[in-house]
Order: structure tokens, then sequence, then C-alpha cells
């Protein structure tokens, strides 16, 4: 069971209260003249029910509202929903007023404020409808899951005054793509053919699917696992090898390789062995070969010197024999000379004195000194040289062996540091070898998990079974083979074209079409207002006795707007069928509320249809059927109320 409307309640902005009650089942009829307010019904009950936006036309009922209420009843359980006017010229209101419970009296103005939020109010209205928790996922495209809600059953609920006569629509709201596709994604749900079953299925479903996924992982993890410790096993056992502790012809070949290696991880290795300390051996030595190479530098030095001193020497005393030759000389002249600025051989003048036989003799006597004593030191010389000579061999020997030394105390030094070495490496490859086996070692929970897998797997399957689409879409074929009956049923009492053909809803495409010999005729290609209109109304009766009689969670009314603007003129006042000029639309519009007044008989309770028209029909249903009528100054907002 859904809800129905008990009134609209508008609220003045000095705290008037403006009631239009309904009846809570059958034909509601709300007639009058154009301008008065009927059309805004459809905008003020969407608006209460959670629209987000606000579609009064500007005008009086912006101006002189300021809050709109809904009164609804779902059996013994009562809401009061009012929502603010955010006035001329604004999208939407900000305040929203939440009543549950029995309702005897409306609150005043100054009782209502705002105590939730527009997000909840379409929780609590969608609750309210009986949706349950639901979710149609697409099979294909790239559209995230969609939960139907009270604004998606709503759709079915409203056909404004530019709606009911639309060719190329048939819901409300479906010139948006996205809200007709909404509506084609849930209408399954809406019509039944998918019930809570499916969806606790779909719960479960989920769960297992989780739970699969986890166990998948796992296993997944495990595999590749495997597959890693097969090339891991052949570098641990290449490193084994290298290390001299696995045979070099052993060859891994299957799972036996891991009780090989345990058996290798449980080898005791030797502690590293303290190695002899050859670092100062060679320091020292080196230290030697220093001092050894740098006295050998110092007396390389004093020899060079000593030879280029001798060398000079030589050199000195050849050139001081020569000067004591041509000084001796000197003996061929007996006597002083007299001129001393004559030349005594050719007695040619001379610019320079000539020096005095005195002055040559002490020259030589000088000469020959000094080549006295370069003879007496050219011994001593050639002597240090030797001992110079003596040493730098001797040191040289001795560099030699301090080198030998010193080249077998780095080898051995390289020696120990490699055994040394190898064993720390053999303790750390033993200690990386166990953590190998614990981490990779097959377990054996495997078998478990690939059992687990398994019965998971079968339970998805089975519950797939439940959830087949083609069952879903095979129940939706014959749900809409039965509503179609009824629209053909409908239309024999209307005169439309192509009536009494065979009728259905395309779902696709969300029209009527007319099945006949000539072959499928959509709504869009049939001709005349009335005809659209007309299926327009049948359709959604027929929809909507489908919805009651399976209990299904759509609000229990249907609100047309205007279904017979095909046939009166615009400048009429009165509603009488006397204001239709032609006969024939004088009919169709008695044979189109003969229709309404039938279907809300024969519709399984609870179910309301609110008219909003200008015909007043004199039938005695028709005038019992009368909400309100708006004419002579009475419209939805009284005319006296001031403007906010």
């Amino acid at each position: 069971m859904s809800f129905s409307i008990i009134a609209i309640v508008l609220y003045g902005h000095e705290g008037q209260i403006r009631t239009l009650p309904f009846k809570k089942r059958g034909l509601n009829i709300v007639t009058g003249q154009s301008k008065t307010g009927k059309s805004a019904i459809i905008d003020i009950v969407d608006y209460c029910l959670g629209r987000g936006s606000y579609n009064v036309a500007e005008g009086e009922i912006r101006r002189k509202v300021s809050w709109f209420g809904l009164h609804l009843a779902k059996g013994d359980d009562e809401v009061f929903i009012a929502r603010d006017n955010p006035g001329p010229g604004t999208g939407t209101g900000s305040k929203v007023y939440y009543q549950r419970g029995k309702i005897d009296s409306y609150p005043s103005l100054d009782e209502i404020s705002k105590n939730t939020t527009e997000a909840s109010l379409k929780t609590f209205t969608t609750q309210f409808a009986g949706i349950v928790e639901n979710e149609f996922r697409p099979t294909s495209g790239t559209r995230p899951p969609l939960s139907a809600n009270i604004s998606h059953a709503l759709l079915f609920c409203f056909q404004p005054q530019g709606m009911v006569a639309s060719k190329d629509h048939l819901f409300h709201r479906t010139n948006d793509s996205w809200i007709a596709q909404a509506l084609k994604d849930t209408l399954p749900y809406f019509l039944g053919a998918v019930d809570e079953e499916h969806f606790k299925h779909l719960a479960e479903l989920d769960q297992l699917n989780a739970k699969l996924r986890i166990l998948e992982a796992q296993e997944s993890k495990r595999l590749q696992a495997i597959e890693l410790s097969r090339n891991r096993i052949v570098r641990v056992v290449n490193e084994g090898k290298r290390l001299g502790l696995i045979s070099q012809d052993y060859q891994a070949v299957d799972d036996s390789v891991f009780g090989y290696l345990a058996n290798i991880a449980s080898t005791p290795v030797d502690a590293p062995t303290v190695m002899q300390d050859f670092g100062e051996t060679i320091q020292n030595l080196r230290a030697e070969q220093t001092t050894i190479q740098g006295r050998l530098t110092d007396l390389n030095q004093d020899l060079r010197a000593a030879r280029t001193f001798l060398s000079v020497q030589t050199d000195f005393t050849r050139e001081a024999n020569e000067q004591s030759a041509r000084l001796k000389s000197i003996g061929l002249y007996k006597t002083e000379a007299e001129e001393r600025a004559t030349c005594p051989i050719c007695s040619s003048q001379l610019k320079t004195l000539t020096p005095s036989v005195e002055q040559i003799t002490t020259s030589l006597q000088r000469v020959d000194n000094l080549l006295n004593s370069a003879h007496r030191e050219s011994p001593h010389i050639q002597s240090h040289i030797a001992e110079l000579s003596a040493q730098i061999e001797r040191l040289s020997d001795q560099l030699k062996e301090v080198q030998r030394e010193l080249a077998r105390a780095i080898s051995e030094d390289e020696n120990a540091r490699a055994a040394q070495n190898q064993l720390i490496a053999r303790a750390k490859y033993v200690g990386k070898l166990t953590d190998f086996l614990e981490t990779f070692q097959p377990d054996d929970d495997s078998e478990d998990a690939k059992d687990q897998i398994g019965e998971l797997q079968k339970m998805i399957a089975a519950i797939r079974a439940k959830l087949n689409s083609e069952e879903m879409a095979s129940r939706m074929d014959t749900f809409l083979n039965l509503i179609g009956q009824k629209m053909t049923a409908y239309s024999s009492g209307l005169d439309l074209e192509h009536s009494g053909s065979s009728l259905r809803l395309d779902v696709k495409k969300l029209t009527v079409v007319a099945d006949t010999d000539d072959g499928p005729v959509p709504l869009n290609r049939m001709g005349s207002g009335e005809n659209w209109v007309g299926y327009h109304v049948l359709a959604h009766l027929a929809l909507h006795w489908w919805l009651r009689k399976r209990n299904r969670p759509v609000p229990s009314f249907l609100i047309l707007d205007q279904p017979t603007q095909a046939y009166y003129p615009p400048d009429r006042i009165e509603g009488g069928l006397d204001q239709i000029e032609k006969d024939s639309d004088r009919l169709a519009v008695q044979a189109l509320f003969e229709l309404m007044h039938t279907a809300c008989q024969e519709i399984d309770l609870p179910f309301q249809l609110i008219v909003l028209d200008h015909a007043h029909l004199r039938d005695e249903w028709f005038e019992d059927s009368i909400v309100e009528e708006w004419r002579g100054g009475v419209a939805l907002v009284p005319s006296e109320w001031p403007n906010g």
C-alpha cells in the first residue's frame, strides 16, 4: 500500500490558511476557468514531495503564499509536509517542515519552522511510499548502479498540461534523457518484475562475491609466490653452489628441493676465525719502505752534487793550466818595458796600459796556488763519491727486501680476509635461506582454500540462476502484455485512431504503440491532439490498474491537468458540454470522463485520480466527484490575500 493526498494547505504571509481537500479514493475533479491556479497543483505536490527545483509559475501564487503544505495518508499513518515559498524569481526554497502521526489539525504559520533538510525529506517520502532498498545494475555501458526513490515513482503520478497532450513523451519529465533512462532502469522494480527477494539475492550475491574476491586474491598471491619461488630457488641454489654449501651437480627438479634446502639451512656454519692482524706489519713495512726511499733520494742528490763538483773542478784545472802557461811567457822579458803605452813587440801605441811584469808574476803565482789546491782536493771528492755509491747500493738492497716482505704480508692478509668473508657470506646465506623457506614453502592450507573457492563459485552460480535476466525479461513481457490488454480494453470506449487495435507500452522508447494490420504505429505517428490525450489517459490508467493490483510502491494517485484541452475553446469561461461546438468533440469529452469514472471504480483501492480541468459535466457521478469549482473569482489562492 502506498500513500494518497488528503489535502493541499496554503499559508498566507499573515497566517491565513487555505485548505484544498481531496477524497482518499476515486475520482477528484477540480474544475474551473483558466488562470485560477489549477496547473500549479502538480508543481506544489511535486515540490512538497522533495523536488529540488521550485517550478510554480510567476504570479499571484508566488507573491501571496508563504508556505505550501501537503497532507498525506497511508492507511492510518499520516504525514504533513510543508516547504517555504522562496518567492518571485527564485528556483528553490531552503526550509522543510516534517510531521508524522495522526494529523487532527494543521499547524499555524507560527508553529511551522525548518526541522529537516531537503535530502532527508526525499528519504522520508521514499520510505513512506514503501520503496525498499533496491538497485538496478546495468549489464552494459558505463552507467553506475541506480536505486529507485520517490522521484522516480512520481514520474507515474503527474501528467501536466504540456505533457498530457504530447505526442513525443508519455511520462512526466522524460524530455530529459537522463530521467528517461532512469525510468527505464527502475520500471522493472516498480512493475514488480523484480521484487524484494531479488534484492535480497543481490545482497547475498555481493557478500559471496566479496568473500570470493578475497579468497581468489589470496590464491592468486599464493600462485604468484609459487612462480616467484621457482625463480628464487634457482638463484638460491646457485648462490649455495658459489659458496660451496651445495654440490655443483645438484639440480632442483621438484618440491623435494625445499627439504634439501632445509637440511642446508640446518647445517652449522663455523664461526669466523679471528683474522691475524697483518695491518700493523704492513703499516711498519710501508713506513720502512718510505724511510729507505727518502734516504735513497737524499743520497742520490748528494752523489749528483759531488759528481757535478768533480766535473767543475776538472774544467777549472784545465782552464787554470792554460792560464799558467800563458803567464809563464813573461819570462821572455827580462826588464820592465819603458813605455807601457807602447807595444814591446811592434812598438805600436796602446789605448790601455800593459800590465807590469810584477802584476803578471803575481797573477801567475795565484793561479799556481789554485791549481795546487785543486790537485789536493780531487782525491777526497772521488773517495766521497765512492762512499755515496756504496751507501746507495746497500739501501737499494734493503728496499728490495722490504718490498718483498710487504708483498708477502699483503697477500697473506688478503687470503685471511677472503676466508673470513666466505664464512660470513655462508652465515648470511643460511639466514636468508631460512627466511626464504618460511616465506615460500608450500602451505598445507592451500587445498582448503581451493575447496572454499569451488564451494563459493557453486553458491554464486545458484544465486545467479535465481537472478536470471531472461526470467526477469520474461516477467516484464508478461506484465506489459497484461497492461497492454487493459489499455486495449480502455480504448474501446474512446473514439480514437487505431482504437480497438492491440495496444502496448514500448518500454525502450517509453511510448504507446498500436499494433495494426499495417504494422506498429507509435504515438508520435497518430494524428491530432485528441488521440495523444486519449492514449496518455488510458495508458496511465492501465499502469495504475496494474500498480494497485500488485500493490507496488508508487504513490496511489494520478493527477491529470487539462485532459480536455483539445476540445474546449480557450476563451470559454463555463465548462459545460454546450461550450463545445462539435458533437463529436462533446461525445469525446463525455467518453473520456466516463472512462476515468469507470477506471476509478475498477482499479483496486486505494487509488485517487485528481483531474484539473475546464470541463463541468452535468452527470450526477461527475457532480459528486467535484472537489472545488473555481469560477467567478474563486481560485486556488484567495484574491484578498496580501502580497508578501
